[in-house]
């Protein structure tokens, strides 16, 4: 199966209330000068991300530098910003760690007329033009819990682990998914009892996991935002004999949980196409530079490879393409 996302691009605002839709950069549609960054860089999601947000750049005539630290530290994605900045791209891409901490630097950039793209996780709305985001956060949750009804149908004490107390889709996730089970008939078969934080870490997430199984000996499905800790959950469950008692679901790339799942030992995880939402996202940032997309609540963002997408409130352009993998279909994605 083919990958494909977007890359982002943006227009510009030169003064307070004065937005410049490709104007600022004499009227060009094309030839932007992009920067990307992830949250960290060597994970292969945000790798596929860059590659797709690289292809669309190539194809619309644009340039795109992928670049930033290899640990998730946002002390030093606010460095990599900072030094995106002193470039002068025209337009900023960025999955970010924090979305407050990195608000100041993106304010500056947009001040300086660079159009700022989130993608993957937010920053604070005032700092960025548009967020591309993979799935609306209700979707997102009905989707993991979705895959939890398919490890336990029957239901049963439920446990996360997120990133961090600062993580915006992941903090939403959860919030949403404590809701879904209190309010929905479908859900109300899970209870949640606990939240931990792993920092995107496999070692801490696997330790994360082991010691929620001791606290809860009841705890059926452990679930994961985040595309590392869902798999080291799935190996602390194997590793300390859970296999059949306790599941792990949440978004993982099916090469990290193929293995799970083709040995029985999971049963369901979800995501999306990693490649195609960088292809999406340079191409909404592009397309604000070009003049030809406003992220203005209703917008459609016509990617002619990937499909049309809708612009929400604050400018977030949803994704919104889910994949369930199960032991029959994981088989059928390479990345």
């Amino acid at each position: 199966m083919k990958l494909g996302f977007l890359a982002s691009v943006g227009a510009a605002v030169l003064a307070a209330s004065f937005v410049v839709s490709g104007a600022y950069a004499g009227d060009k549609t094309s030839g932007f000068k992009l920067m990307m960054t992830p949250k960290w860089t060597g994970f292969p999601y945000f790798e596929l991300t860059g590659e797709g947000a690289k292809a669309a750049a190539k194809e619309l005539g644009d340039t795109l530098v992928y670049a930033g630290a290899d640990h998730a530290e946002v002390s030093l994605q606010v460095e990599t910003l900072q030094n995106f900045v002193t470039q002068k791209p025209d337009g900023i891409i960025l999955a970010a760690i924090d979305l407050n901490a990195v608000a100041p630097v993106l304010k500056q950039a947009r001040a300086k007329g660079i159009v700022v793209g989130t993608y993957d996780a937010d920053a604070a709305v005032p700092a960025r033009d548009m967020f591309v985001n993979q799935l609306s956060y209700e979707q997102a949750a009905r989707v993991m819990l979705d895959a939890a009804l398919i490890d336990a149908p029957e239901g049963g004490e439920i446990a996360f682990i997120a990133a961090s107390p600062t993580s915006p889709n992941h903090v939403a996730h959860m919030k949403i998914m404590t809701e879904l089970t209190q309010k929905e008939d479908k859900y109300k078969v899970f209870h949640v009892v606990d939240t931990q934080y792993a920092g995107d870490d496999d070692a801490k997430s696997y330790d994360v996991a082991v010691n929620l199984m001791q606290a809860h000996p009841n705890l059926k499905v452990i679930i994961s935002s985040s595309a590392v800790s869902a798999p080291a959950a799935a190996r602390a469950i194997e590793a300390t004999g859970k296999v059949g008692k306790v599941y792990a679901t949440g978004f993982a790339l099916p090469s990290a949980i193929k293995r799970y799942l083709e040995n029985g030992s999971e049963k369901a995880f979800a995501f999306w196409d990693p490649w195609e939402l960088g292809y999406v996202a340079a191409y909404a940032v592009h397309q604000k530079l070009a003049g030809k997309f406003e992220p203005t609540e209703g917008a459609v963002l016509d990617v002619p490879k990937a499909g049309k997408f809708t612009t929400f409130k604050d400018g977030e352009v949803v994704y919104g393409k889910p994949l369930i993998f199960t032991k029959d279909t994981v088989g059928k994605y390479n990345f």
